[in-house]
């Protein structure tokens, strides 16, 4: 049993040891996380006394030149003609100025919005129908490029709404070509541009 005695002392100094150990361990942990919360509080501090605006410093009033505004008038209107049960190729209508025309002719630079909507009284439903908004040039009627393009398949009868802002030169003209002939509702056939800059 002596024997058995002296490993029990030789396990109880052991234990101390590691307990010792331990401890001064943990009172390292114990500072370490005392510092990394107080740099943490430091931190938030900092940056809220920081951050924030003296009092006395002033506001200043940014001003702005006004957005633009709209016209209350469009640049132009169409009213459109149709005689029943003519078919055509190109969209026809008297501008404000009651002339006859198939173009809109655009006489000054800028960016423009041109709107329209391409709707037939009856169709094929067999034929499938394109519409055009081709652009040319005024002086020298030279075709340029096409501005908008729509189709009427399957049952529909309407191209939906369409529309694109764009911008142009003076001197060119537009026209709304549909592709093959067809008779248009005046009703639910509109077309329009704006003038936005």
């Amino acid at each position: 049993m002596s024997g058995s005695g002296r490993q029990c002392d030789r396990v109880d100094t052991i234990n101390i040891k590691h307990v010792a150990q331990l401890r001064r361990l943990i009172c390292l942990l114990m500072v370490w996380a005392f510092f990394l919360t107080l740099g943490i509080v430091v931190s938030i501090l900092l940056h809220f006394i920081l951050t924030r605006d003296p009092p006395d410093k002033e506001i200043e009033i940014v001003t702005s030149k006004p957005p633009p505004t709209v016209p209350s008038t469009l640049p132009y209107s169409f009213n459109f003609e149709f005689e029943n049960g003519s078919q055509f190729t190109e969209l026809r209508w008297n501008n404000d100025k009651h002339e006859r025309n198939k173009t809109v002719e655009l006489t000054e630079d800028g960016i423009y919005f041109f709107y329209l909507q391409v709707t037939l009284q009856s169709r094929d439903p067999s034929v499938n129908y394109t519409v055009l908004v081709e652009v040319f040039d005024k002086n020298e009627n030279v075709y340029k490029e096409i501005l908008l393009t729509g189709h009427i398949n399957g049952s529909q009868l309407s191209t939906g709404f369409m529309g694109k802002a764009f911008h142009s030169p003076s001197k060119r003209r537009l026209k709304v070509v549909y592709k093959p002939k067809a008779t248009l509702d005046g009703d639910n056939t509109y077309v329009g541009i704006i003038k936005l800059s």
